[in-house]
């Protein structure tokens, strides 16, 4: 019986890539690199690269600390704005939470970014989520990213939750990696980075269009 869902946020609860695009390229645009197209940015994020790492990638020289502090501290304090005045949840996913907090099943969060969970608990108080959520794990709290599980088997951990009692949605490769070497059952979503094609690749057990299918999905298996 399944006891948990545990969802990525980027691209699988909340469709962030439009505002995170923009503030990317204005965050490098004055350290004389080529402006990231929409394709070569959404590939780095797939991978579960972490901003540094993406920097590098961007980078036509080896990035020094000062540098990459300046440079993450404008792109995360652009993306705090953005995300205030223009990004909102996925249609559907308020009534799938509310549906999950009915039924007894508790949501937690596992996510590539790398802000704290504190930071992660404001963000999903302004979208109205909040009160639905029992757990937040982030990059910055754990030793090893997506793919690699760690995330997801510390936020079943922090609800008390066996972790093959947990179902893991995820919009990438990385995510559906991750969820099966931690033991869950993996859901793939095409709302992100990638498509069917290569989220079947990982082998989720089901790829599924939006947060309305994945509500009807579950409902179908009688949760």
């Amino acid at each position: 019986m399944i006891k948990a869902l545990i969802f990525d946020i980027d691209g699988t609860l909340i469709d962030s890539f439009e505002a995170y695009y923009k503030v990317f390229n204005e965050g490098i645009a004055d350290y004389n690199v080529e402006k990231v197209s929409r394709r070569d940015l959404r590939d780095l994020l797939a991978k579960g690269l972490s901003l540094r790492q993406i920097l590098e990638n961007v980078f036509t020289s080896p990035i020094d600390n000062v540098t990459y502090s300046m440079c993450r501290e404008k792109i995360l304090t652009l993306f705090r704005v953005a995300e205030l005045e223009k990004i909102k949840p996925f249609p559907g996913t308020e009534e799938l939470f509310r549906y999950l907090m009915t039924a007894g099943i508790k949501i937690g969060i596992a996510t590539g970014r790398t802000s704290s969970a504190e930071d992660e608990m404001l963000r999903f108080k302004k979208l109205g989520l909040y009160r639905y959520i029992s757990a937040i794990v982030t990059s910055q709290e754990i030793e090893h990213r997506k793919p690699a599980p760690d995330a997801i088997i510390e936020c079943a951990k922090r609800m008390g939750i066996p972790i093959d009692k947990c179902i893991v949605v995820g919009d990438t490769e990385s995510d559906i990696i991750a969820a099966k070497s931690a033991g869950a059952i993996a859901i793939a979503v095409t709302t992100g980075h990638e498509d069917e094609q290569t989220l079947l690749k990982a082998r989720p057990e089901i790829v599924l269009k939006s947060m309305i299918e994945l509500l009807s999905y579950l409902k179908k298996r009688g949760l």
